[in-house]
């Protein structure tokens, strides 16, 4: 593997240096993305997630219930990308450097997922350029729906096995965690500090996937592929031109939400070593966990598209077809209101 690192290594540098305008040109749109986006929507959290840290907020006496993951989770989803490693970090140790178990990784990846801001404004607004809100709301619902479905799953059946529960919660109660400030003003210097370290640290992962993603964009291979195919590869490094060559694809309205809201909910590359520089995961549990979310995001949205566009099916040519197709859709439909009834029953006993 050694080998092989250095020779991805080698290939990179010879990509860069064969194609220098383009890769600049994309190391300009990283910092813009970076300075316009990125920034100003996670420097803030960031200090507050330092503060409340060294605050005692995520005490290590606190139990890690149900509900004390679920409060991250939504503190993430209501933060944006990569806020999930920033809670999880926080919450398991007072270092940095702590490396995530198995599954701190799972739920680290559960937990890093798109601000509300980011798809209401950037996506459908600003890319898309939709005139509605019921494309936003999809995406929302089958975004953050997603990942609540794999949280709970993962969590009861993690439950189930002999001591995984207690594992995580002995760990959490075990980890040292350093002593409450007395104020906020003594706090705040601290924070300011970490905070600046972690910007720095996205910076440089956004500016190099948006650099490497540009000459592969521009590249005569991936010219000749579909450009749904050559969406998903550069989505798959970098979310957000993934999302924006997605935008001016040829394909249908209800395909194309749905692999919006795939390539949203795995994040791509880029999203994964934000998180891996905040919080060192385990590598192929947050990724097979980000690609599970987008797949579940991708079947959601395909499932709940008529529920939002009406008319939808009306693409079969016969009626006996299009009959078919409502009361396929009707069922499916039926079978997913139905777990999420018995997830929201199961919540409520809980």
């Amino acid at each position: 593997m050694r080998r092989f690192y250095i020779g991805l290594c080698i290939g990179l540098l010879l990509l860069f240096s064969l194609c220098g305008d383009a890769a600049m040109r994309g190391a300009a749109g990283g910092l813009d993305l970076f300075g316009r986006g990125v920034l100003p929507a996670l420097l803030p959290f960031s200090v507050c997630i330092g503060c409340l840290k060294r605050l005692g907020f995520f005490e290590a006496g606190k139990p890690a219930g149900f509900f004390g993951l679920l409060r991250l989770l939504l503190l993430g989803a209501a933060a944006g990308n990569p806020s999930g490693s920033m809670l999880m970090n926080a919450s398991l140790s007072a270092s940095n450097a702590h490396n995530l178990s198995i599954e701190e990784s799972v739920y680290s990846a559960l937990f890093n997922l798109a601000s509300p801001v980011f798809i209401t404004g950037a996506v459908c607004s600003r890319i898309f350029r939709f005139q509605t809100a019921k494309p936003a709301l999809l995406m929302l619902v089958c975004h953050y729906g997603a990942s609540l479905l794999l949280f709970c799953i993962f969590f009861f059946a993690s439950k189930t096995r002999k001591g995984s529960r207690k594992t995580v919660q002995a760990e959490m109660r075990s980890t040292p965690v350093p002593h409450p400030a007395p104020s906020l003003i003594a706090a705040l210097p601290g924070a300011l500090s970490d905070a600046a370290a972690t910007m720095l640290k996205l910076c440089a992962a956004i500016v190099f996937f948006v650099s490497l993603s540009e000459p592969i964009a521009a590249s005569s291979a991936a010219s000749a592929l579909p450009s749904e195919t050559r969406a998903l590869i550069i989505g798959a490094l970098e979310m957000t031109n993934g999302v924006s060559m997605l935008a001016s694809a040829a394909i249908g309205l209800r395909l194309k939400l749905a692999l919006a809201c795939a390539i949203i909910s795995f994040g791509g590359v880029c999203i994964f070593i934000q998180a891996n520089a905040i919080s060192p995961v385990k590598a192929s549990v947050y990724l097979l966990t980000k690609l599970f979310h987008g797949a579940l995001a991708f079947m959601l949205c395909l499932l709940m598209f008529p529920l939002f566009f009406r008319g939808s099916v009306s693409v079969f040519g016969s009626i006996g077809a299009m009959r078919f197709a409502h009361r396929a859709l009707s069922a499916l439909q039926i079978a997913f209101l139905c777990l999420i009834g018995s997830v929201a029953a199961s919540l409520a006993a809980v």
